[in-house]
């Protein structure tokens, strides 16, 4: 299959990247999108480094290729964060710019750099005559209780204040014009549903597939719910990006789109969804989920279809959301100046656990911190806080762990709220560091051949 870069598509400008890179790996075998494509996925994400994205070109149960692992290594969750994956670039824009905390610089830049100039015009890929079931859609594991979308960015319109919100929600294909789709508990979407629901209104719904990476990565960041997905992916992008009104249910959503679909949820309406193998290496058991109902399909000319394994880290999610760091890291860093490391733990990435490297010379008491961290802000919602002093490295964790089990007191430095945790490891040591004389580092190194080594 030869990719040929498209201009107004970018995700396969980016696959085309890849590919002219050697970090593109063509699958050109028959696969299953049952068990199989996941299966492969799986062991190659956890092979040193992340391994090669992945493109399926001959999927057994569907017309359309499926490419995988796009975001599995550091590098390339870096090309979906833009301007967001240097540390230092982002931190010299958001002190540089105007306003008292992190919440209204970032609206501030977004507003002055992120704000698409011209009007979005109406979505130009023709409509399709397709259902859902002609999708590829996976099932990662055994135990999963059907195909899932697992990156599906879906577009809704908060009917009290009229702006669009985008967030990603995994979908269970039901049939060939019904999904389930999952609002998480305290998500902007749960919350949409909610007032939708309340007003006794169907909800119009656009959901996207494949389009250039700064889409999917606005739509993972917690913003204040003042900053829309779109602007805010627009100013982390180095790249043009282009919006476009979906036909039926005139969603903004991004023109680059492979795959676009419109419908209703009806507030009424629920099924039950799952069960579905998760980042905690268990089965996430059935649940009710709200019922989409497919309308219109879209796809460009030989669009590819993409898709994430969710399952025991390392996956390729771990990648993406460690691209986040240095931005988490530079907002943070404006609120509370003693703030100056962070690192997610790849274990708990998605439950916002994170070890923080604090300078306790500022005289600010962590449990404080910690109490503020969870009322605002990136790690609002993080259920593992670990705060470290700046002289203690943050990486590798197993380095933390041991300093942890040993500086802690559990009767003093850990705080638990509300089923979340802030472990404080900046006690001071109770005695010298071990470390050799200098003298014998010196003696060693000049005899160093002589001991046959």
């Amino acid at each position: 299959m030869k990719l040929l870069p498209n201009k107004t598509r970018s995700l396969k400008s980016f696959l085309q990247k890849l590919d002219s890179q050697g970090d593109l790996h063509h699958v050109r075998t028959t696969v299953s999108c049952n068990q199989e494509i996941s299966a492969i996925t799986d062991r190659v994400c956890k092979s040193t480094g992340g391994g090669q994205a992945l493109l399926f070109e001959s999927v057994r149960e569907s017309r359309f290729p499926v490419v995988t692992n796009l975001f599995g290594s550091a590098r390339r969750a870096a090309f979906a964060w833009g301007r967001g994956a240097s540390f230092q670039d982002i931190a010299e824009l958001i002190k540089n710019a105007q306003g008292r905390g992190s919440d209204e610089r970032l609206r501030n830049l977004v507003r002055a750099r992120g704000r698409c100039s011209a009007p979005a015009g109406r979505l130009e890929l023709p409509l399709r005559q397709y259902g859902l079931t002609s999708l590829p859609a996976l099932q990662n594991w055994p135990g999963d209780g059907g195909r899932f979308l697992t990156l599906a960015q879906v577009y809704l319109r908060d009917p009290q204040n009229q702006r669009i919100n985008c967030g990603i929600y995994r979908m269970q294909i039901l049939d060939d014009d019904r999904a389930a789709i999952r609002f998480l508990p305290g998500s902007d979407g749960a919350r949409i549903f909610e007032a939708y629901a309340q007003a006794k209104r169907n909800m119009p719904v656009a959901i996207t597939l494949g389009s250039d990476p700064a889409w999917l990565a606005a739509a993972a960041f917690p913003l204040p719910m003042d900053i829309s997905e779109s602007d805010f992916a627009r100013w982390l992008s180095d790249r043009p990006l282009s919006s476009a009104r979906a036909p039926l249910t005139d969603l903004t959503i991004p023109a680059d789109a492979e795959f676009v679909m419109e419908g209703v949820v009806c507030p009424e309406e629920n099924t039950l969804e799952g069960p579905f193998g998760n980042h905690t290496g268990y089965y996430a058991p059935p649940d009710r989920a709200a019922v989409f109902h497919l309308q219109a399909l879209y796809h460009g000319e030989d669009p590819v279809f993409p898709a994430t394994v969710v399952g025991p880290p390392p996956m390729e999610n771990v990648h993406l959301m460690r691209g986040s760091e240095p931005l988490t890291l530079a907002l943070l860093n404006v609120d509370y100046p003693c703030i100056e490391r962070l690192r997610f733990i790849e274990q708990g990435i998605f439950h916002g656990c994170v070890v923080l490297g604090v300078d306790c010379s500022r005289d600010q008491e962590i449990f404080d911190l910690a109490s503020a961290l969870w009322q605002q802000g990136p790690l609002k919602r993080s259920r593992l806080l670990i705060f470290c002093d700046r002289e203690i490295e943050i990486e590798p964790l197993s380095v933390v762990l041991w300093r942890l089990i040993n500086r802690v007191d559990p009767e003093q430095d850990i705080l638990v709220e509300h089923g979340r945790m802030a472990i404080d490891v900046t006690r001071p040591p109770s005695g010298p560091p071990v470390v050799p004389s200098s003298d014998i580092v010196d003696l060693i190194n000049r005899r160093w051949h002589e001991y046959g080594f």
